[in-house]
């Protein structure tokens, strides 16, 4: 199946205003962070969900001794996609990768194959 999708690079006065549940990546040029869920807006900064290190943890520590045993032992981490960091930088030259609703529909149909597969 051919996957084509759409990306907006913004800047972050305009993802500011992005509505809770968009995904997106920071972005500066021709480099993409992690994958992100944005959810609500403060005057200068915002709440999102992690995709890639949502490790349920209690702490900091706990997050360090839990990846630690992964690591060392082969251990499972479990996932915790509900919850929230809050971005706290400020950086007002920040640039964002938004992801359009087809591009997110297309990931969850590339990854509903990873599990059939």
């Amino acid at each position: 199946m051919e996957y084509g999708g759409t990306m907006k690079i913004i800047n972050r006065k305009q993802f500011l205003k992005m509505k809770p549940g968009t995904v997106y990546s920071l972005y500066e040029p021709c480099i993409f962070g992690a994958l992100e869920i944005k959810e609500k807006s403060y005057e200068n900064d915002w709440q999102y969900q992690d995709i890639v290190d949502a490790i349920e943890c209690d702490d900091s520590g706990d997050l360090a001794d839990r990846l630690f045993d992964a690591q060392e032992n082969g251990s499972s981490l479990d996932i915790d996609f509900d919850c929230l960091s809050r971005d706290g930088l400020f950086d007002d030259d920040q640039l964002f990768a938004v992801w359009e609703r087809k591009d997110v529909v297309a990931l969850i149909e590339r990854l509903r194959q990873t599990i059939d597969e």
